[in-house]
């Protein structure tokens, strides 16, 4: 098998062991969004049609430039994806291979042809870039699929209003802006990610506890020899979403990264990442 066979091989291997994460749980949002429109849409119906209600709304206030209703809902939707995204990833790599040793299952994949660079690369690359890029179209096709069916109750409500178009060009902008802020966080996350699949082959035991525990000493020790936190700061920012790294201010459009800041951070998640290989090759079963 070539690479990209061998890669995609090991991805539906994880998606096998950790459907929950990686696909039901967004698959499971988009339903419930869709669910919950439609019934709000269906009782607002029921309520505007009330002799005892009377509607008056002109079809001019709704506004879709920055700051509208449609960039509103866009960014809700891919930002508390997106964050729950960075979550179920971390949560994932810190059991992708602590799990298979803990079962003593990694003596079974390492009777296979793949390589431990293979399977790393596949958790990495599955925690760094699948994960959210999955959450990130579940959000989309959700925004997509709720603007339809408010759409659909407008037109019932307001005959010959424009709301689909204007929530649409928002949502597109909103989009946009979401997949640059998705690339940088590869980027910006990859220290504090590989930090956590590595040990999450290292540890014997309670691998949250070291993956928290380690950072919190080195934050002590720097405290007590140098009044001050800078390896701590640096590695808490980048556990930090991009959005928020710099304050708690959830601005898609405001996240960008040093590009010095962005080369340390590779070369740091490129070191973390060989020891990740070492550490599989030579760790084996608890």
């Amino acid at each position: 098998m070539n690479q990209v066979t061998t890669l995609m091989a090991l991805f539906q291997r994880e998606s096998w062991e950790h459907p929950n994460l990686i696909w039901r749980l967004p698959v499971g949002l988009v339903i419930l969004n869709v669910v919950l429109a439609i019934a709000s849409v269906s009782l607002g119906l029921q309520y505007f049609g009330t002799e005892n209600f009377k509607f008056e709304f002109n079809s001019q206030d709704l506004s879709f430039d920055q700051g509208g209703p449609g960039q509103a809902a866009a960014t809700f939707f891919l930002l508390s994806y997106f964050l729950l995204s960075q979550m179920v990833a971390i949560g994932y790599l810190l059991s992708a291979l602590y799990e298979e040793r803990k079962d003593r299952s990694i003596l079974f994949w390492k009777s296979l042809p793949v390589s431990d660079f293979q399977v790393v690369l596949s958790k990495a690359l599955m925690g760094l870039v699948v994960i959210p890029g999955l959450y990130l179209l579940a959000a989309m096709l959700t925004f997509m699929l709720v603007t339809v069916v408010l759409s659909l109750g407008m037109t019932f409500l307001l005959p010959g209003t424009a709301l689909f178009d204007g929530f649409l060009m928002a949502g597109l902008a909103v989009g946009g802006e979401a997949l640059r802020v998705f690339a940088l966080q590869i980027i910006w996350g990859a220290p504090v990610f590989l930090w956590v699949l590595l040990v999450s082959g290292l540890a014997r035991g309670q691998p949250l506890i070291w993956a928290m525990g380690i950072p919190l000493l080195v934050l002590v020790v720097e405290k007590s020899l140098l009044s001050e936190a800078r390896v701590f700061d640096w590695f808490y920012a980048h556990a930090t979403p991009l959005p928020f790294a710099g304050a708690w201010n959830p601005m898609m459009g405001s996240a960008s990264i040093d590009l010095a800041d962005g080369f340390l951070a590779a070369g740091i998640g490129l070191i973390l990442f060989v020891l990740t290989v070492f550490g599989r090759r030579h760790f084996h079963e608890i």
